[in-house]
């Protein structure tokens, strides 16, 4: 029996799980809006409303981006909460 004794493997699959999940934050920051600006720009050459719809989808970008990241950062307080739930 070591005297040391480190983590063991699914305390370090849990940490990995959790860096994983907060490090697609600023991905999620970046692709969202880009993806309402340009299908909101799409829609604009189609219905010739120039501005307007490429505007309201960068907004709704980043309302679904913060959506995601409150789930996402939910996710991570669970994991958080059941690694120190094993812990004691």
């Amino acid at each position: 029996m070591p005297l040391l004794k480190g983590p063991s493997g699914s305390d370090k699959a849990k940490g990995y799980r959790q860096i994983g999940l907060l490090t697609a934050i600023p991905a999620i920051l970046v692709v969202a809006p880009l993806v309402g600006f340009f299908g909101g720009q799409w829609l604009d050459g189609k219905l010739n409303t120039d501005p307007y719809l490429a505007v309201v989808g960068v907004v709704l970008g980043f309302v679904a981006a913060g959506r995601e990241i409150a789930g996402l950062i939910k996710k991570a307080q669970a994991l958080d909460k059941e690694e120190d739930d094993d812990g004691n």
